[in-house]
């Protein structure tokens, strides 16, 4: 086995001790809206600087297959421990997504409003209002159905939803 130094060499910006702490913290949202570090934000760069391990080139792949009508799972649930990687999994995604033409919702519970619905929040996303998922009641399955199937394919990344529904209410 190789010395663990030979193998992973940072990258310049941390050998020259000139990486930001910011860049620490993922924030999909903020990635979702264009801000934040480039290293996050940046599709180019972003991927330039993330080491895609097996795992993340599964999980794109299973993603994009389904985006593409290929089959597989609807509801993925990406699970790893604190600080293990699944905001930075989704960044992949949500920029990939990009670039497979799928439209894009991001829900992130530290930022969505309490007084936002989750599904007025789907439908805002895709069209630009909220017409057919209105009310503090989850519509039923045909509207939210009728708003999914209208704008397929449709990628959808929830983050940080315990952030939302713990906020007292409105």
């Amino acid at each position: 086995m190789k010395p663990f130094h030979t193998v992973a060499i940072p990258h310049e910006d941390i050998k020259s001790g000139a990486l930001e702490m910011s860049v620490f913290a993922a924030d999909l949202w903020n990635a979702s809206r264009g801000k934040g570090p480039q290293e996050y934000s940046n599709p180019d760069v972003f991927f330039r600087k993330t080491y895609q391990t097996d795992g993340l080139k599964e999980l794109l792949e299973t993603v994009q297959k389904r985006l593409e009508g290929r089959g597989g799972d609807s509801v993925l649930q990406v699970q790893t421990p604190f600080g293990g990687g699944k905001t930075h999994s989704m960044i992949a995604l949500y920029h990939k997504a990009g670039e497979w033409n799928a439209k894009r919702v991001v829900l992130v519970g530290t930022v969505l409003d309490k007084d936002k619905t989750l599904w007025g929040e789907i439908e805002r996303q895709l069209t630009g209002e909220i017409r057919y998922l209105t009310g503090r009641t989850s519509p039923g399955r045909e509207a939210l159905n009728k708003v999914l199937t209208t704008n397929a394919p449709v990628l959808i990344l929830m983050d940080e939803l315990m952030g939302y529904m713990t906020k007292p209410p409105a």
